[in-house]
């Protein structure tokens, strides 16, 4: 491997997104895509004027096939032109208007909804005289484990959509194999106990959370879902772990 095959490649791991250009090249749109999904965004702007940086240019062109500028590199994958770049990402409808994302949204909160129910529900059974109103903590306790495992596999099916949207490519079997696993562990956890079922699945979805932080760029998945996931992650595990807490609390009564 040539000195300039070995500079490339390492501008390519440089940044999830990495387009080399010329001095004149309007690379705007490309930019504020990425930044859109995600994508740690680098531009490597090749002045013809320098010898050395002509060479680099000729050796790029023989990896790629392509001969003219810009070129963009998706996790070190060649995808063609800003054209293309921008032409596959439209195709997948990565980007949504204002009213999609706030259905997204509205939805995404309202999910959170049957496990604020459960927990108001387990509280008010402590509440003397008021048991007889709603069925018992342990209906409540099953309530909340079968809704979060749903919720569990909800969000693998989701991965596996988008990784199908990406086409497959070098990355494509690992997100295919990481999406089957959340409704595995969900349907693990409710073979257990409602008490043991509960910690597996805060530790699910603890453990997912963790996952899409890693692979948020692969997917290109926009800043504001992240955000978001961020938010709904933290909202399940705290509901959760507060039903669990109240349930070990009624136990010992």
């Amino acid at each position: 491997m040539s000195s300039h095959e070995q500079a490339i490649e390492e501008m390519l791991h440089s940044a999830d997104v990495v387009v080399f250009c010329s001095r004149i090249t309007e690379t705007d749109l490309l930019e504020e895509a990425a930044r859109e999904r995600g994508q740690r965004y680098r531009e490597i702007r090749m002045g013809m004027g320098d010898a050395s940086m002509r060479e680099r240019f000729h050796v790029l062109q023989t990896m790629t096939g392509q001969k003219t500028l810009p070129q963009v590199f998706v996790n070190g994958e060649f995808v063609g032109g800003l054209r293309a770049y921008l032409g596959k990402a439209s195709d997948r409808g990565a980007v949504l208007d204002a009213e999609g994302e706030g259905w997204v949204k509205g939805l995404g909160y309202a999910g959170l909804l049957p496990l604020l129910f459960a927990l108001i529900a387990m509280a008010w059974n402590v509440v003397p005289a008021a048991g007889t109103l709603l069925p018992d903590s342990g209906f409540f306790l099953k309530w909340s484990a079968a809704y979060a495992a749903v919720i569990l596999s909800f969000l693998g099916a989701t991965h596996w959509g988008m990784a199908l949207s990406l086409g497959g490519g070098a990355h494509g079997k690992r997100h295919f194999i990481a999406a089957v696993i959340p409704s595995l562990w969900a349907w693990l956890a409710l073979l257990n106990p409602d008490l043991l079922a509960l910690p597996m699945l805060i530790g699910g979805f603890m453990a997912w959370w963790l996952y899409e932080r890693q692979v948020a760029a692969d997917l290109q998945l926009p800043a504001w879902y992240r955000r978001l996931r961020s938010q709904l992650s933290a909202g399940v595990i705290l509901l959760l772990s507060l039903t669990f807490m109240l349930a070990l609390l009624i136990r010992q009564f």
